[in-house]
């Protein structure tokens, strides 16, 4: 009887520590909410929404063996983001040149590219005229997709695609 009364005296006072420590611990998660919710409303839309990964290339970025017999590039708004040739491959990801592997067969309906956290993929699209690939002058309308970083995601760009021969 005397360990039942014990314990029935002990439990409010065990409760009305915990509470305290409740109201102290809710406390600070407001402030933590609150410093939290300020530092979000200081960020920029950057912060928020990275920039694109592929951006178009600069003419230093195209090195002399790429620029002599350029076999295969990648354009949109008159702007090159690819070029491809026996010697490699260049394109401007995440702000800077990148030098890709080809890693799959490279011709007039696409290309693999590969580099350390890179993947670039171009598919040509297919055309409603029915002209064969051979006969396109202008290029192809193509899809890129660049990949490879698990921190960001995939990212796609429509884009005119033409190979020489």
């Amino acid at each position: 009887m005397l360990r039942a009364l014990t314990l029935f005296l002990a439990l409010p006072l065990a409760g009305c520590g915990s509470g305290e420590e409740e109201v102290v611990a809710r406390a600070n998660s407001v402030e933590e909410l609150t410093n939290r919710l300020d530092k979000l409303a200081d960020r920029t839309r950057e912060d928020i929404e990275p920039p694109q990964r592929l951006a178009f290339l600069r003419q230093s970025d195209v090195g002399p063996r790429l620029r002599a017999y350029p076999a295969c590039r990648l354009r949109k708004n008159d702007r090159l983001y690819l070029v491809v040739n026996a010697a490699g491959a260049v394109a401007r990801i995440d702000g800077r040149p990148v030098a890709l592997a080809v890693s799959g067969p490279v011709g007039p309906t696409g290309g693999f590219f590969t580099a350390p956290g890179v993947t670039v993929s171009v598919g040509r699209r297919l055309d409603p005229t029915g002209v064969g690939a051979d006969e396109y002058d202008q290029g192809w309308p193509a899809r890129v997709t660049i990949g490879g970083d698990r921190e960001r995601p995939i990212e796609k760009h429509e884009a005119t695609w033409i190979c020489i021969r």
